[in-house]
């Protein structure tokens, strides 16, 4: 069940894309080629750039295939939302190379449970990862349950970034709210941190 609190002043962009395959590990590249094009993106603290999901040819597969149901996503004040629609039109050379489509403007809705592919906290020691979480969302002011999912790894501006998929559950829907605009950890606009809806614990492993 989603429920719609405050009006939050951070939205979703979202962008159709056609294209072959790309990198799985592509958020370093992916936010270079977009602040190419909106030279207002590196600067803008709030900002955040969604990993693009797409199909593995297999366990562990350095490329996914994005086919015409990928999406490019951008998590952004709702006053630049406009201004990242000129990326629709754009071919970014990612991969095999990617076409930006259309733009939809999506608003953020609260839920009890949100999941993140990938937080980082610069450290590869679960221990340490999970008091860095527990950390920040004291920091926050956000009470939920904690759940830990999989390691993770990706090449990062200066060296290689590590973490694990998180989820969030039990979130009221402020608090909801305030993790989706916020995130956890670095890395936000390469990808990490950027928490979605999820309707089961079971994403938390994958």
């Amino acid at each position: 069940m989603q429920v719609e609190a405050t009006m939050s002043e951070v939205v979703d962009v979202a962008f159709a894309l056609k294209g072959q395959t790309i990198p799985a590990d592509h958020g370093l590249a992916l936010f270079r080629l977009l602040a190419e094009r909106l030279n207002w993106l590196e600067a803008e603290a709030a900002a955040g750039v969604h990993p693009i999901r797409g199909a593995r040819s297999g366990s562990g597969a350095a490329e996914l295939y994005v086919g015409g149901r990928g999406r490019l996503m951008l998590r952004l004040p709702r006053e630049r939302a406009e201004q990242a629609y000129a990326l629709s039109g754009a071919k970014l050379a990612l991969g095999e190379g990617i076409e930006v489509g259309e733009a939809q403007l999506r608003t953020l809705f609260a839920h009890g449970t949100l999941y993140s592919h990938f937080v980082t906290m610069g450290t590869p020691d679960e221990a340490l990862f999970q008091r860095g979480v527990s950390a920040q969302l004291q920091d926050t002011g956000v009470e939920c349950t904690v759940v830990c999912g999989k390691a993770r790894r990706a090449q990062g501006e200066e060296s290689e970034r590590f973490g694990f998929s998180l989820m969030l559950h039990g979130l009221s829907p402020g608090h909801s709210l305030r993790m989706q605009e916020t995130g956890l950890g670095a890395g936000r606009k390469l990808g990490c941190g950027i928490f979605v809806p999820h309707r089961s614990a079971a994403a938390v492993g994958s």
